[in-house]
């Protein structure tokens, strides 16, 4: 093997190479790698590169033979998990946290003081944290008088080790501002370290959530009263996830909560949670028990917004669900990656940067709005998705973020009127094709999350 392009050939190209990937999706769940071949076989080789190549017969009786610490898969796992976290990334989830979730958990747990959460698939931890110092900075949660328990998992032991030490650059703390970045973290060297007050009550420890114990094996012998899934079940394909929530069901309290990430909700899928729309958020809450909370259930045609009304409504597919790029220009994708890692400010560099090349490109008025959304300058925000409704009628997503701004400020008329238009167009939609700027939402996606904040308004 002569160079890293050579030997990610030559794997692809190998004998057992199909087994060794079903293997691999098979036991983490990252189907992900389903159309991701080339992918896939490159971050094999620079696992070969270390242990020495052997082929993929070989290296796939060498990864199924543990799963222990330290073990290949293990170490493999290291390889094909991708940790992007910031804290309180996607700001509008995290009001849901402050604004419904919590204080209702508060309230319901008042008596006993006590209250447990999971973070599955927490990454390196921001997440954990990032909870922590809104119950106890905001909500003044304290200790001795609450118990709070907070639990991290993944199923990288790498990021788990970074996540217990509570270490973080600045690009983890990109969204904190420098009043709360001076008050809860110190600097030590080049990092900041998260005080000690907020590390109180947050542990952190392995779990696959395609192989291990529901609920995770820790000290907390109470069921979760809430748990926070977010930008994991995009790498899972739709079989997975059914799997998995009937599992994160059974970890709730009653009336407990689930927060996922807001792409990669199917809700066909949930039939077992009410669900709660919020502006920029979908949040779930636990049922009581019913025979067939997990079975497919038949959507009710939505009243709202009558264009939704499509008789034969196309099975959902057991495709990956990760967003699909489907951008071809280089600046358009920049930009959208700098809003997607939470870097704001470069995000309406560049969409200003297009505008200046051409005034009347809809795509950049919208990407300056989603930036502007983040930043939480809802007006802004509203008119930069207004002007791009101007120069493209048809902008589907455009018509639906505007139209949750609009509930987010409680304009019923008018979050109406934008989300009555997104489905007007979505009429004239395969039910399969990814929407302009939807971050990989399909057109039948969309169609069902209309129809859920229709049925709940």
């Amino acid at each position: 093997m002569t160079s890293p392009k050579n030997d990610t050939l030559e794997i692809l190209q190998g004998a057992n190479f199909a087994e060794l990937k079903s293997f691999i999706i098979a036991v983490t769940g990252l189907s992900y790698y389903l159309a991701k071949d080339e992918d896939l076989a490159s971050r094999i080789a620079r696992r070969l590169t270390t242990i020495g190549f052997m082929d993929n017969a070989s290296y796939l009786k060498l990864i199924a033979s543990s799963t222990a610490a330290g073990s290949e898969l293990d170490l493999l796992i290291g390889e094909l998990t991708i940790g992007e976290t910031y804290f309180f990334r996607h700001t509008e989830q995290f009001d849901a946290l402050r604004q419904i979730i919590l204080p209702h958990l508060l309230k319901k747990n008042l008596e006993r003081k006590r209250l447990t959460i999971w973070c599955a698939g927490c990454s390196t931890g921001a997440e954990p944290y990032s909870i922590s110092i809104l119950l106890r900075r905001e909500l003044k949660i304290q200790a001795p008088e609450w118990s709070v328990q907070i639990l991290g998992t993944d199923i990288n032991r790498g990021f788990l080790d970074r996540a217990a030490k509570g270490m973080f650059d600045e690009w983890h703390l990109r969204s904190v501002k420098d009043e709360l970045k001076r008050s809860c973290f110190k600097k030590v060297d080049k990092s900041w370290e998260i005080n000690s007050e907020y590390k109180e009550g947050v542990s952190f420890i392995h779990h696959n959530l395609i192989t291990g114990y529901y609920p995770p094996r820790f000290d907390g012998p109470e069921p979760f009263d809430l748990i926070l899934c977010r930008n994991v079940m995009i790498y899972f394909n739709q079989d997975t996830v059914a799997e998995i929530l009937p599992k994160f069901d059974r970890c709730l309290a009653a009336s407990g909560w689930l927060l996922l990430g807001y792409s990669e909700i199917n809700i066909n899928l949930y039939k077992a949670f009410d669900l709660i729309p919020y502006p920029g958020a979908l949040i779930f809450q636990k049922k009581k028990p019913t025979k067939e909370q997990f079975s497919a259930p038949v959507l009710p045609i939505l009243q709202q917004f009558p264009a939704l009304s499509h008789a034969d409504t196309p099975p959902i597919a057991t495709t990956p669900c990760l967003p699909l790029q489907i951008d071809t220009n280089d600046s358009y994708l920049k930009c959208r990656r700098m809003i997607n890692t939470g870097d704001l400010k470069g995000a309406l560099l560049a969409a200003d940067d297009l505008i200046l090349k051409d005034q009347l490109d809809a795509r950049a008025y919208f990407l300056r709005g989603l930036a502007l959304l983040q930043l939480g300058k809802d007006q802004d925000a509203e008119q930069a998705l207004r002007k791009a409704i101007y120069l493209d009628r048809n902008f589907i997503i455009a018509h639906y973020h505007l139209g949750l701004i609009y509930l987010k400020l409680q304009q019923a008329d008018k979050a109406r009127r934008y989300l009555t238009n997104a489905s007007t167009l979505l009429a004239d939609k395969s039910m399969d094709s990814v929407l302009v700027e939807g971050d990989g939402m399909t057109a039948l996606q969309l169609t069902n999350i209309l129809k859920t904040i229709g049925e709940a308004a």
